[in-house]
Protein backbone atom coordinates (compact mmCIF):
# COMPACT_ATOMS: atom_id res chain seq x y z
CA UNK A 1 0.00 0.00 0.00
CA UNK A 2 2.64 2.58 1.49
CA UNK A 3 4.65 1.73 -2.50
CA UNK A 4 1.65 3.02 -4.41
CA UNK A 5 0.91 6.15 -2.30
CA UNK A 6 4.84 6.74 -1.97
CA UNK A 7 4.68 7.10 -6.22
CA UNK A 8 1.65 9.28 -6.13
CA UNK A 9 3.56 11.90 -3.37
CA UNK A 10 7.06 12.03 -5.50
CA UNK A 11 4.74 12.98 -8.31
CA UNK A 12 1.82 15.46 -6.94
CA UNK A 13 4.87 16.90 -4.86
CA UNK A 14 6.32 18.03 -7.61
CA UNK A 15 2.97 20.88 -7.99
CA UNK A 16 2.84 21.09 -4.41
CA UNK A 17 -0.33 18.95 -4.44
CA UNK A 18 0.65 17.18 -0.48
CA UNK A 19 -2.25 15.30 0.49
CA UNK A 20 -0.12 12.30 0.36
CA UNK A 21 2.38 13.05 2.16
CA UNK A 22 2.60 11.71 5.68
CA UNK A 23 4.08 14.57 7.46
CA UNK A 24 3.05 18.05 7.49
CA UNK A 25 0.53 17.91 4.11
CA UNK A 26 -0.94 20.65 5.19
CA UNK A 27 2.33 22.68 5.66
CA UNK A 28 2.53 26.70 4.16
CA UNK A 29 5.41 25.55 2.18
CA UNK A 30 3.26 23.04 0.34
CA UNK A 31 0.18 25.89 -0.14
CA UNK A 32 2.35 28.30 -1.86
CA UNK A 33 3.85 26.09 -4.21
CA UNK A 34 0.43 24.95 -5.14
CA UNK A 35 -0.91 28.51 -5.31
CA UNK A 36 1.99 29.28 -7.70
CA UNK A 37 1.23 26.75 -9.81
CA UNK A 38 -2.40 27.42 -9.62
CA UNK A 39 -1.77 31.03 -10.48
CA UNK A 40 0.76 29.80 -13.59
CA UNK A 41 -2.39 27.38 -15.01
CA UNK A 42 -4.47 30.74 -14.41
CA UNK A 43 -1.90 31.92 -16.72
CA UNK A 44 -1.79 29.57 -18.99
CA UNK A 45 -5.66 29.64 -19.37
CA UNK A 46 -5.67 33.13 -20.09
CA UNK A 47 -2.75 33.24 -23.12
CA UNK A 48 -3.78 30.24 -24.40
CA UNK A 49 -7.74 31.89 -24.54
CA UNK A 50 -6.12 34.97 -26.19
CA UNK A 51 -3.91 33.24 -29.23
CA UNK A 52 -7.83 31.84 -29.84
CA UNK A 53 -9.40 34.70 -29.81
CA UNK A 54 -7.09 36.79 -31.69
CA UNK A 55 -7.17 34.14 -34.53
CA UNK A 56 -10.61 33.72 -34.83
CA UNK A 57 -10.60 35.21 -38.33
CA UNK A 58 -7.89 32.42 -39.51
CA UNK A 59 -9.59 28.58 -39.43
CA UNK A 60 -6.75 26.55 -39.39
CA UNK A 61 -4.89 28.53 -36.68
CA UNK A 62 -8.18 29.03 -34.31
CA UNK A 63 -7.87 24.77 -34.34
CA UNK A 64 -4.81 24.54 -34.15
CA UNK A 65 -4.59 26.46 -31.09
CA UNK A 66 -8.11 25.06 -29.99
CA UNK A 67 -6.29 21.52 -29.01
CA UNK A 68 -4.27 23.70 -26.62
CA UNK A 69 -6.79 25.75 -25.14
CA UNK A 70 -8.65 22.55 -24.48
CA UNK A 71 -5.65 21.59 -22.38
CA UNK A 72 -5.20 24.77 -20.73
CA UNK A 73 -8.99 24.54 -19.38
CA UNK A 74 -8.52 20.75 -17.96
CA UNK A 75 -5.32 22.02 -16.67
CA UNK A 76 -6.71 24.80 -14.21
CA UNK A 77 -9.73 23.49 -13.54
CA UNK A 78 -7.42 20.70 -11.75
CA UNK A 79 -5.51 22.78 -10.59
CA UNK A 80 -7.91 25.02 -8.65
CA UNK A 81 -10.11 21.11 -7.58
CA UNK A 82 -6.81 20.27 -5.74
CA UNK A 83 -6.68 23.80 -4.18
CA UNK A 84 -9.86 24.68 -3.42
CA UNK A 85 -10.82 21.04 -2.64
CA UNK A 86 -7.46 19.96 -0.49
CA UNK A 87 -8.66 18.97 2.80
CA UNK A 88 -11.81 17.04 1.26
CA UNK A 89 -9.59 15.01 -0.50
CA UNK A 90 -7.21 14.72 2.16
CA UNK A 91 -10.03 13.31 4.18
CA UNK A 92 -11.03 11.33 1.44
CA UNK A 93 -7.73 9.26 1.28
CA UNK A 94 -7.58 8.67 4.90
CA UNK A 95 -11.01 7.25 4.55
CA UNK A 96 -11.02 4.52 2.14
CA UNK A 97 -7.43 4.72 0.97
CA UNK A 98 -4.84 4.97 3.65
CA UNK A 99 -6.78 2.45 5.66
CA UNK A 100 -9.46 -0.17 4.19
CA UNK A 101 -13.07 0.90 4.77
CA UNK A 102 -13.96 -2.41 4.30
CA UNK A 103 -12.25 -3.96 7.67
CA UNK A 104 -14.41 -1.85 9.65
CA UNK A 105 -16.94 -4.47 9.18
CA UNK A 106 -16.92 -6.92 12.26
CA UNK A 107 -17.53 -9.85 9.73
CA UNK A 108 -14.66 -8.82 7.65
CA UNK A 109 -12.37 -7.99 10.95
CA UNK A 110 -12.70 -11.47 11.97
CA UNK A 111 -12.37 -13.05 8.81
CA UNK A 112 -9.09 -11.38 8.09
CA UNK A 113 -7.59 -12.55 11.36
CA UNK A 114 -7.86 -16.24 11.04
CA UNK A 115 -5.12 -17.65 10.87
CA UNK A 116 -6.71 -20.95 9.09
CA UNK A 117 -9.80 -19.98 6.76
CA UNK A 118 -11.42 -22.29 4.53
CA UNK A 119 -14.49 -22.97 2.78
CA UNK A 120 -16.37 -19.47 1.98
CA UNK A 121 -14.63 -18.12 4.60
CA UNK A 122 -11.44 -18.24 3.12
CA UNK A 123 -12.62 -17.46 -0.71
CA UNK A 124 -13.85 -14.14 1.63
CA UNK A 125 -10.66 -13.53 3.18
CA UNK A 126 -8.94 -14.16 0.07
CA UNK A 127 -11.26 -11.56 -1.97
CA UNK A 128 -10.22 -9.11 0.43
CA UNK A 129 -6.65 -9.02 1.02
CA UNK A 130 -6.08 -9.75 -2.77
CA UNK A 131 -8.84 -7.62 -4.34
CA UNK A 132 -6.90 -5.03 -2.21
CA UNK A 133 -3.65 -5.54 -3.51
CA UNK A 134 -4.55 -5.85 -6.97
CA UNK A 135 -6.23 -2.23 -6.71
CA UNK A 136 -3.36 -0.69 -5.78
CA UNK A 137 -0.89 -2.54 -8.09
CA UNK A 138 -3.09 -1.71 -11.05
CA UNK A 139 -3.91 2.15 -9.98
CA UNK A 140 -0.02 2.70 -9.59
CA UNK A 141 0.85 1.08 -12.92
CA UNK A 142 -2.22 3.09 -14.48
CA UNK A 143 -0.60 6.17 -12.89
CA UNK A 144 2.96 5.73 -14.20
CA UNK A 145 1.20 4.94 -17.76
CA UNK A 146 -0.74 7.90 -17.64
CA UNK A 147 2.20 10.13 -16.45
CA UNK A 148 3.95 8.23 -19.51
CA UNK A 149 1.96 9.40 -22.05
CA UNK A 150 1.14 12.66 -21.31
CA UNK A 151 4.93 13.18 -20.63
CA UNK A 152 5.48 12.19 -24.42
CA UNK A 153 2.53 14.26 -25.79
CA UNK A 154 4.11 17.08 -24.26
CA UNK A 155 7.20 16.45 -25.10
CA UNK A 156 6.68 16.32 -28.85
CA UNK A 157 4.92 19.25 -28.29
CA UNK A 158 8.24 21.18 -26.96
CA UNK A 159 10.70 19.34 -29.41
CA UNK A 160 8.47 20.32 -32.37
CA UNK A 161 9.46 23.83 -32.66
CA UNK A 162 13.23 22.93 -31.83
CA UNK A 163 13.83 20.94 -34.39
CA UNK A 164 12.00 23.23 -36.84
CA UNK A 165 14.16 26.01 -36.05
CA UNK A 166 17.18 23.41 -36.82
CA UNK A 167 16.10 22.17 -39.83
CA UNK A 168 15.64 26.05 -41.43
CA UNK A 169 18.25 27.55 -40.28
CA UNK A 170 16.55 30.38 -39.24
CA UNK A 171 17.78 32.08 -36.13
CA UNK A 172 14.97 34.15 -36.24
CA UNK A 173 12.45 31.88 -36.30
CA UNK A 174 11.14 32.22 -32.96
CA UNK A 175 8.43 29.29 -32.70
CA UNK A 176 6.80 28.58 -29.44
CA UNK A 177 5.55 24.74 -28.60
CA UNK A 178 1.93 25.52 -27.68
CA UNK A 179 0.29 28.06 -29.00
CA UNK A 180 -0.38 31.30 -26.23
CA UNK A 181 -1.12 34.81 -27.16
CA UNK A 182 1.49 37.11 -25.36
CA UNK A 183 1.73 40.79 -24.79
CA UNK A 184 5.58 40.89 -25.89
CA UNK A 185 6.92 40.04 -28.54
CA UNK A 186 9.85 37.31 -29.43
CA UNK A 187 12.58 38.90 -31.55
CA UNK A 188 14.88 39.74 -28.23
CA UNK A 189 16.61 36.15 -27.90
CA UNK A 190 16.25 36.11 -23.83
CA UNK A 191 12.64 37.10 -24.14
CA UNK A 192 11.89 34.23 -26.36
CA UNK A 193 14.24 31.74 -24.15
CA UNK A 194 12.36 32.98 -20.59
CA UNK A 195 8.54 32.09 -22.88
CA UNK A 196 9.35 28.89 -23.81
CA UNK A 197 10.61 28.13 -20.39
CA UNK A 198 7.31 29.10 -19.26
CA UNK A 199 6.21 27.20 -21.83
CA UNK A 200 8.35 23.82 -20.28
CA UNK A 201 7.03 24.41 -17.45
CA UNK A 202 3.42 24.65 -17.96
CA UNK A 203 3.54 21.75 -20.70
CA UNK A 204 5.13 19.47 -17.59
CA UNK A 205 3.31 20.75 -15.09
CA UNK A 206 0.17 18.82 -16.54
CA UNK A 207 1.97 15.87 -16.60
CA UNK A 208 1.52 15.80 -13.03
CA UNK A 209 -1.96 17.59 -12.77
CA UNK A 210 -3.51 15.51 -15.15
CA UNK A 211 -2.81 11.71 -13.95
CA UNK A 212 -2.52 13.27 -10.38
CA UNK A 213 -6.39 13.90 -9.66
CA UNK A 214 -7.67 11.48 -12.30
CA UNK A 215 -5.85 8.42 -10.83
CA UNK A 216 -6.82 9.50 -7.52
CA UNK A 217 -10.45 9.16 -8.37
CA UNK A 218 -9.86 6.24 -10.02
CA UNK A 219 -8.74 4.51 -7.18
CA UNK A 220 -11.40 5.73 -5.45
CA UNK A 221 -14.27 5.23 -7.30
CA UNK A 222 -12.48 1.67 -7.56
CA UNK A 223 -12.41 1.02 -3.63
CA UNK A 224 -16.24 2.10 -4.08
CA UNK A 225 -16.66 -1.19 -6.66
CA UNK A 226 -14.54 -3.00 -4.56
CA UNK A 227 -16.07 -3.22 -1.64
CA UNK A 228 -19.63 -3.80 -3.19
CA UNK A 229 -18.45 -6.94 -5.01
CA UNK A 230 -17.24 -7.76 -1.44
CA UNK A 231 -20.87 -7.34 -0.68
CA UNK A 232 -21.98 -9.21 -2.92
CA UNK A 233 -20.14 -12.38 -2.26
CA UNK A 234 -21.16 -11.98 1.24
CA UNK A 235 -25.43 -11.87 0.65
CA UNK A 236 -24.51 -14.75 -2.21
CA UNK A 237 -23.24 -16.65 0.57
CA UNK A 238 -24.85 -15.39 3.55
CA UNK A 239 -25.75 -19.08 4.85
CA UNK A 240 -22.80 -21.32 4.09
CA UNK A 241 -20.71 -17.92 5.84
CA UNK A 242 -23.00 -17.68 8.67
CA UNK A 243 -22.82 -21.64 8.51
CA UNK A 244 -19.32 -22.19 9.01
CA UNK A 245 -18.52 -19.15 11.46
CA UNK A 246 -20.83 -21.38 14.29
CA UNK A 247 -19.84 -24.11 13.15
CA UNK A 248 -22.95 -25.51 11.81
CA UNK A 249 -25.35 -24.42 15.14
CA UNK A 250 -29.00 -24.04 13.69
CA UNK A 251 -29.61 -22.13 16.58
CA UNK A 252 -27.23 -19.53 16.17
CA UNK A 253 -26.95 -19.68 11.98
CA UNK A 254 -30.14 -17.53 11.81
CA UNK A 255 -29.01 -15.03 14.40
CA UNK A 256 -25.64 -14.45 12.86
CA UNK A 257 -27.45 -14.18 9.24
CA UNK A 258 -29.26 -10.93 10.58
CA UNK A 259 -26.15 -9.47 12.19
CA UNK A 260 -24.21 -10.19 8.73
CA UNK A 261 -26.96 -8.82 6.82
CA UNK A 262 -26.88 -5.74 9.18
CA UNK A 263 -23.34 -5.25 9.20
CA UNK A 264 -24.07 -4.98 5.06
CA UNK A 265 -26.91 -2.71 5.48
CA UNK A 266 -24.26 -0.03 7.70
CA UNK A 267 -21.41 -0.40 5.54
CA UNK A 268 -23.63 0.08 2.02
CA UNK A 269 -24.98 3.28 3.89
CA UNK A 270 -20.69 4.37 4.78
CA UNK A 271 -20.19 4.06 1.21
CA UNK A 272 -23.17 5.59 -0.61
CA UNK A 273 -22.23 8.62 1.57
CA UNK A 274 -18.75 8.99 0.22
CA UNK A 275 -19.59 8.06 -2.74
CA UNK A 276 -22.45 10.97 -2.61
CA UNK A 277 -19.72 13.56 -0.93
CA UNK A 278 -17.41 12.76 -3.82
CA UNK A 279 -19.60 13.08 -6.27
CA UNK A 280 -20.55 16.85 -5.63
CA UNK A 281 -16.69 17.89 -5.65
CA UNK A 282 -16.26 16.12 -8.95
CA UNK A 283 -19.16 16.84 -10.62
CA UNK A 284 -18.04 20.18 -11.90
CA UNK A 285 -14.83 18.24 -13.41
CA UNK A 286 -16.71 15.39 -14.80
CA UNK A 287 -18.46 18.03 -16.78
CA UNK A 288 -15.76 19.95 -17.69
CA UNK A 289 -13.36 17.06 -18.84
CA UNK A 290 -16.48 15.68 -21.37
CA UNK A 291 -17.44 18.93 -23.15
CA UNK A 292 -13.45 20.17 -23.50
CA UNK A 293 -13.04 16.18 -24.60
CA UNK A 294 -15.30 16.52 -27.12
CA UNK A 295 -13.79 19.53 -29.04
CA UNK A 296 -10.52 18.47 -28.52
CA UNK A 297 -11.48 15.20 -30.34
CA UNK A 298 -12.78 17.21 -32.95
CA UNK A 299 -9.87 19.56 -33.31
CA UNK A 300 -7.42 17.04 -33.42
CA UNK A 301 -9.09 14.96 -35.67
CA UNK A 302 -9.09 17.78 -38.34
CA UNK A 303 -5.44 18.94 -37.51
CA UNK A 304 -4.54 15.10 -38.21
CA UNK A 305 -6.93 15.08 -41.44
CA UNK A 306 -5.60 18.56 -42.72
CA UNK A 307 -1.78 17.77 -42.29
CA UNK A 308 1.23 14.99 -43.35
CA UNK A 309 -0.54 11.56 -41.39
CA UNK A 310 3.40 10.60 -40.94
CA UNK A 311 4.90 14.04 -39.75
CA UNK A 312 6.19 14.49 -36.21
CA UNK A 313 4.01 17.49 -36.05
CA UNK A 314 0.99 15.45 -36.68
CA UNK A 315 2.51 12.82 -34.22
CA UNK A 316 1.74 15.21 -30.81
CA UNK A 317 -2.26 15.10 -32.14
CA UNK A 318 -2.50 11.35 -32.46
CA UNK A 319 -1.13 11.06 -28.79
CA UNK A 320 -3.39 14.51 -27.10
CA UNK A 321 -6.40 12.61 -28.77
CA UNK A 322 -5.86 9.17 -27.68
CA UNK A 323 -4.85 10.43 -24.35
CA UNK A 324 -8.11 12.56 -23.67
CA UNK A 325 -10.59 9.71 -25.64
CA UNK A 326 -9.13 6.80 -23.01
CA UNK A 327 -9.27 8.85 -20.15
CA UNK A 328 -12.84 9.65 -20.83
CA UNK A 329 -13.45 5.55 -21.64
CA UNK A 330 -11.75 4.80 -17.98
CA UNK A 331 -14.36 7.52 -16.18
CA UNK A 332 -17.48 6.03 -18.08
CA UNK A 333 -16.19 2.62 -17.77
CA UNK A 334 -16.05 2.76 -13.77
CA UNK A 335 -19.44 4.35 -13.67
CA UNK A 336 -21.06 1.53 -15.51
CA UNK A 337 -18.98 -0.17 -13.31
CA UNK A 338 -21.00 1.17 -10.32
CA UNK A 339 -23.58 1.13 -11.42
CA UNK A 340 -23.36 -3.06 -12.68
CA UNK A 341 -21.82 -3.84 -8.92
CA UNK A 342 -25.04 -2.03 -7.76
CA UNK A 343 -27.11 -4.09 -9.68
CA UNK A 344 -25.57 -7.30 -9.10
CA UNK A 345 -25.79 -6.45 -4.87
CA UNK A 346 -29.53 -6.02 -5.12
CA UNK A 347 -30.25 -9.30 -7.05
CA UNK A 348 -27.69 -11.16 -4.65
CA UNK A 349 -29.92 -9.62 -1.40
CA UNK A 350 -32.86 -11.72 -2.14
CA UNK A 351 -30.97 -15.12 -2.96
CA UNK A 352 -32.44 -17.33 -0.80
CA UNK A 353 -34.44 -15.20 1.09
CA UNK A 354 -36.83 -17.96 2.13
CA UNK A 355 -35.08 -19.65 4.37
CA UNK A 356 -34.87 -17.02 7.03
CA UNK A 357 -36.65 -15.80 9.81
CA UNK A 358 -39.30 -13.28 9.64
CA UNK A 359 -36.95 -10.63 11.53
CA UNK A 360 -34.28 -11.30 8.97
CA UNK A 361 -37.19 -11.09 5.72
CA UNK A 362 -37.80 -7.70 6.75
CA UNK A 363 -34.27 -6.41 7.27
CA UNK A 364 -34.19 -7.89 3.42
CA UNK A 365 -37.03 -5.50 2.16
CA UNK A 366 -35.50 -2.31 3.86
CA UNK A 367 -31.84 -3.45 2.16
CA UNK A 368 -33.75 -3.97 -1.13
CA UNK A 369 -35.33 -0.78 -1.25
CA UNK A 370 -31.85 1.25 -0.20
CA UNK A 371 -30.26 -0.71 -3.02
CA UNK A 372 -33.15 0.33 -5.46
CA UNK A 373 -31.91 3.99 -5.78
CA UNK A 374 -28.42 3.00 -6.59
CA UNK A 375 -25.18 5.21 -6.37
CA UNK A 376 -24.76 6.92 -9.80
CA UNK A 377 -22.21 9.02 -10.86
CA UNK A 378 -23.81 12.09 -12.12
CA UNK A 379 -22.47 14.27 -14.42
CA UNK A 380 -25.12 16.69 -14.63
CA UNK A 381 -28.82 16.41 -13.90
CA UNK A 382 -30.01 12.85 -14.90
CA UNK A 383 -26.85 12.31 -17.04
CA UNK A 384 -24.46 9.73 -15.74
CA UNK A 385 -21.15 8.70 -16.21
CA UNK A 386 -21.38 5.75 -18.07
CA UNK A 387 -20.80 3.75 -21.59
CA UNK A 388 -23.70 5.29 -23.20
CA UNK A 389 -22.10 8.62 -22.35
CA UNK A 390 -19.13 7.91 -23.89
CA UNK A 391 -20.86 6.47 -26.84
CA UNK A 392 -22.40 9.92 -26.82
CA UNK A 393 -18.80 11.73 -26.42
CA UNK A 394 -17.75 9.72 -29.40
CA UNK A 395 -20.95 10.80 -32.15
CA UNK A 396 -20.79 14.37 -31.12
CA UNK A 397 -16.72 14.75 -31.37
CA UNK A 398 -17.48 13.31 -34.85
CA UNK A 399 -20.38 15.01 -35.52
CA UNK A 400 -18.29 18.09 -34.96
CA UNK A 401 -15.31 16.99 -36.92
CA UNK A 402 -17.55 16.03 -39.86
CA UNK A 403 -19.30 19.53 -39.67
CA UNK A 404 -15.82 21.36 -39.64
CA UNK A 405 -14.36 19.44 -42.35
CA UNK A 406 -16.98 19.90 -44.62
CA UNK A 407 -16.95 23.83 -43.94
CA UNK A 408 -12.89 23.62 -44.76
CA UNK A 409 -14.21 21.59 -48.00
CA UNK A 410 -16.48 24.54 -48.86
CA UNK A 411 -13.51 26.79 -48.90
Amino acid sequence: MDETFKVFHRVLSIAGISIYAKRNWDSKGWLLLQIFNFILGFLTFLFTSGFVASNVSNLLLFIQGACIWTTGVIMFITLGVCLYFKRDFRAFLEEIAFSDLILEMPLIEHVVSLSLAKGKVGELKTMVLDSQKKLLKYTRILFISYVASVWLCASLYLCTPIYLMCVTGDENLRLLAFDMWFPWGLENFAVFVASFIFHAYAGYLCCIAYPGLQSTIFFMVGQIVRQLRIMCFIMLNLDDLAGEIVDGNLELRQTVCTQILSQCVAHYVKIKRFANRLNVICQPFYLALVLVAVMLVCMCSVKIAISDKLSMDTAKYYVHEFCFILVVLLFCSLGQQVQNECEKLEVAVLEKWYIFNAKHKNSVRIFHMALGQRMPIYIFGSVTLSLPTFTWFIKTGMSFFTLVMSFLEEQ
